[in-house]
């Protein structure tokens, strides 16, 4: 008669791990209530902070770099911002205006320009008596506000070389003034670029003809001729163009509904948190338990 195979039994440590998935999934069923308290808490916790976020209102520049070819001379020096910042799609001259662009002198300057104090502290000013209710707030706190509202974002991939200036906003009360700092700031930093370059030029030239005047070398004379055309030409392209870094494509607009609003995202963050928070209070336990309950039989060693 044959014989039928006999199966081995389970192993115990396999036979052990079973018991403890099912003890752990009982002990999560008979603490559900917990569970349920934790995710409770924390996703009112999170509808809380939801509703007393402030409303952050943001608006967006789209421009696009303009070549001028005006590192294309030894004089320029834009070689250092290549290393700097690598192969870029924007070329040395966008590279360098977008840093200067939230540098404090320049901020500073535009805050002081377009007399922006008022309004970036609007609950500071008594518009009626034009004057500040405590005292004025320093450059400093100026610049650093406006630097925090603004963002730059580059696409190296967007074969357009798109830039994106946004500037966020808390305050409802300006909220008409918002448009016109972002497309203000394009245009600061366009101008400030060209003086730049014409200073530069001007400082080149000079100095290319002083030392015109020291040789008698007709190569070397040259040379000094044809750097002098290039800072002239560059001179030139800089009165010329209004545009003259950026290229506004899209201006920014005031925007309507505020941006910040996530509600959905916040409300299943503090969620999943309380939730997870639960089901880790409880494993914990049940860990803690199952130990005390083997010391107590002798089983743990």
């Amino acid at each position: 008669m044959d014989q039928q195979p006999q199966t081995a039994p389970p192993h115990p440590s396999e036979q052990g791990e079973e018991l403890d998935l099912i003890e752990l999934w009982n002990a999560l069923i008979e603490h559900k209530l917990l569970i349920i308290v934790f995710t409770a808490l924390t996703t009112f916790g999170s509808i809380y902070y939801a509703s007393n976020l402030p409303d952050i209102y943001r608006t967006e520049v789209f421009l696009v770099p303009i070549s001028n070819n005006l590192s294309s001379s030894p004089m320029v020096g834009g070689g250092g911002l290549s290393r700097i910042f690598g192969q870029s799609s924007i070329g040395i001259e966008g590279e360098r205006a977008i840093v200067q662009l939230k540098t404090k002198i320049f901020l500073t300057n535009y805050i002081k320009e377009k007399n922006l104090k008022p309004i970036l502290f609007s609950n500071q000013w008594n518009g009626q008596g034009k004057l500040w209710i405590d005292k004025e707030p320093s450059d400093r706190e100026a610049f650093e506000l406006l630097f925090d509202m603004i963002s730059i974002d580059i696409d190296p991939k967007n074969p357009a070389k798109l830039i994106i200036l946004s500037l966020e906003w808390k305050d409802p009360g300006s909220l008409n003034k918002i448009a016109d700092i972002a497309n203000g700031i394009v245009e600061s930093i366009n101008i400030y670029a060209k003086n730049y370059v014409i200073l530069e030029s001007r400082e080149s030239i000079l100095f290319l003809e002083k030392e015109l005047e020291k040789t008698d070398v007709v190569s070397l004379k040259n040379i000094l001729y044809n750097l002098i055309e290039q800072q002239i030409q560059r001179i030139m392209i800089a009165n010329i163009k209004s545009d003259f870094i950026f290229k506004v494509i899209d201006p920014a607009i005031q925007p309507e509904f505020p941006s910040n609003k996530r509600v959905i995202s916040i409300i299943l963050f503090g969620f999943v948190i309380g939730l997870f928070a639960g089901l880790v209070f409880i494993y914990l336990k049940f860990v803690v338990l199952k130990k005390i309950r083997f010391t107590g039989q002798g089983k743990l060693v």
